[in-house]
């Protein structure tokens, strides 16, 4: 091999590698955000030990554009909880994890607690709610426990419960009864 042959091969080697870096240059979607959102977990212990509890991710209705290394496939996350702790006199156990980027839209999240199978839908957006709390006994992934059943029979006027024995207030429009002696109806 002579000088003039390797000069040749040595320009041709780094044409070649030139355009092989060019073509690993960026797309558009590099810019956009990495969307993560992070699963919590409360259930209640089984015999005093928490295991992983495995939840579902599903999209929906996926929307605009997302980032080339987000995930629009169903996929599962592994929340490992730990405990159990004592809350309100029920062993709970604890646990969250941080999923694999999301593209944006609406993605359904399913989790097996021990009371039933929890399920939402969130819209996934970067600048969105991304906190997915599950809690055994409380339906959806809001988070909020619901107040309890004495709580919600107040009556809408006075805010006050009726007497035990009492009856409810008629209705706008009802009939007085006639033992109070109201006017009949019509009048």
């Amino acid at each position: 091999m002579n000088i003039s042959t390797r000069s040749r091969s040595g320009i041709l080697v780094a044409a070649v590698a030139a355009l092989a870096v060019a073509g690993c240059g960026g797309s558009k979607n590099d810019e956009l955000p990495l969307i993560r959102a992070t699963v919590t977990v409360k259930t209640v212990s089984l015999g005093g030990t928490c295991e992983t509890v495995p939840v579902r991710l599903t999209p929906k209705a996926l929307s605009g554009v997302a980032n080339k290394y987000a995930n629009d496939n169903m996929m599962v996350v592994e929340v490992a909880t730990t405990g159990p702790t004592d809350e309100n006199g029920a062993p709970m156990c604890n646990g969250s994890a941080e999923t694999l980027p999301l593209a944006p839209g609406v993605w359904e999240f399913s989790a097996p607690l021990r009371s039933d199978t929890s399920k939402c839908e969130r819209d996934i957006q970067a600048g969105g709610d991304l906190t997915i709390p599950f809690i055994d006994g409380v339906e959806g992934c809001s988070g909020v426990v619901p107040a309890p059943a004495e709580d919600t029979a107040a009556t809408p006027e006075s805010g006050e419960a009726p007497a035990e024995g009492a009856d409810a207030p008629a209705a706008e429009g009802d009939a007085a009864p006639a033992a109070q002696g109201g006017a009949p109806a019509g009048n």
